[in-house]
């Protein structure tokens, strides 16, 4: 490897091995950067991230999550990987393993940029961390507002924070084949097909969409009904009961498809008519931007960085409560509405052009470039 290469050697690290849209947004990114860069990943177990890395021909090192007393282990591990992938930078796709990095860096003398997606209350007690980080790359204003509420992000430090979007490849969704999933379903390309793409998680709200899904199927007897994604961990296990327990229920039973943890997305959102996500929370929710690419009509929560993702120039109706009732009638609206449907896909697919990762990954590499040359790498 010469000299030029090492230097533009980064280490990618997740704590997460199940490809979400933190994992895909960064793929893109990595995808479309230059090819002057050289990227590998660490990853905490084999799963559908490391899949996905082996699909795109990215290399990837599988180092142990840092849980507890396995947390020194995993700091050694990282630091050793390190120095092995010759990487002048790491980046942190997600806060939760910024303590972990942090000291990895320290050991090494490598600087580090940490990715922050999440709306999630941050501990300012990580404040001298974050002030480490040769760079904080917040993915909207509200995520970026959240963390300096917090104070793990100071004025100070503002100079090295950045708003960079989430990126998808907006082409690999407007190639869904949608026919395919409704005869998986046994739907017909007659009826109205409504779905909500999202890990199975209160905050998302799929208790609100069932609730309006409701109140639909009521007044529009052919309506069908499809929930994807996955428990993301035990925790919401009882929540998951309670839904299908609510399916099986008149008007909704039969009529509700739980499709689990998908990698087909482009085809799920060419299959459906409208496409709802009723979160009561949402630092930029990065499926709304495959569903604008899709163009799918969007009825999504008016909180957080929501609006900075779909914006209100008609890409999607934007809902200020999670009153079922008020759901179901946005819906409603936009199923009758032919010509509404129509604007809101034009609208959608010109606003993800903002969005695509070959722009974005070039404000990255800004970024990363930046970062280990100025080498911000900030004593305790």
């Amino acid at each position: 490897m010469s000299k030029d290469a090492a230097l533009k050697a980064i280490l990618f690290e997740s704590c997460s091995s199940t490809l979400y849209g933190a994992e895909r947004s960064l793929l893109a990114v990595v995808e479309a950067m230059s090819p002057t860069w050289k990227p590998h990943f660490v990853v905490p177990k084999t799963g559908t991230y490391s899949d996905a890395l082996k699909e795109a021909n990215l290399p990837y090192d599988v180092v142990v999550p840092h849980y507890r007393l396995r947390f020194f282990y995993m700091v050694l591990r990282l630091a050793q990987t390190i120095r092995m992938r010759r990487a002048s930078l790491v980046h942190a796709n997600l806060h939760f393993s910024l303590p972990a990095v942090s000291a990895a860096c320290q050991l090494t003398g490598v600087p580090f940029v940490v990715h922050l997606r999440l709306m999630t209350p941050y501990d300012s007690r990580q404040a001298p961390l974050f002030s480490r980080a040769a760079a904080v790359i917040c993915i909207s204003q509200a995520v970026k507002d959240s963390a300096l509420k917090a104070g793990v992000i100071s004025a100070e430090h503002q100079k090295r924070t950045w708003i960079i979007p989430d990126a998808r490849d907006p082409l690999k969704y407007q190639r869904g084949d949608g026919r395919r999933i409704r005869r998986e379903l046994g739907i017909g390309q007659d009826r109205p097909l409504i779905g909500m793409i999202a890990r199975i998680n209160p905050m998302k709200g799929q208790h609100v969409f069932l609730e309006a899904a409701a109140l639909i199927a009521d007044k529009m007897p052919v309506a069908r009904f499809v929930l994807a994604g996955d428990l993301h961990d035990d925790n919401h296990r009882d929540y998951l009961k309670l839904l299908k327990r609510r399916c099986e229920e008149p008007p909704l039973r039969g009529r509700v498809n739980f499709l689990g943890y998908r990698t087909d997305i482009s085809d799920i959102l060419a299959a459906l008519d409208c496409f709802v996500h009723p979160s009561s929370r949402g630092a930029f929710v990065s499926v709304l931007i495959e569903a604008m690419a899709a163009g799918i009509p969007i009825v999504a929560s008016d909180v957080d960085g929501i609006p900075e993702c779909v914006g209100r120039d008609g890409a999607a109706e934007l809902v200020g409560n999670l009153d079922p009732a008020v759901w179901a009638s946005a819906i409603q609206e936009i199923i009758h509405d032919p010509a509404q449907r129509s604007n809101m896909t034009r609208t959608g697919r010109e606003r993800v052009k903002r969005y695509d990762a070959i722009n974005l990954a070039r404000t990255t590499e800004q970024v990363f470039e930046r970062s280990f040359r100025e080498r911000y790498l900030i004593a305790a």
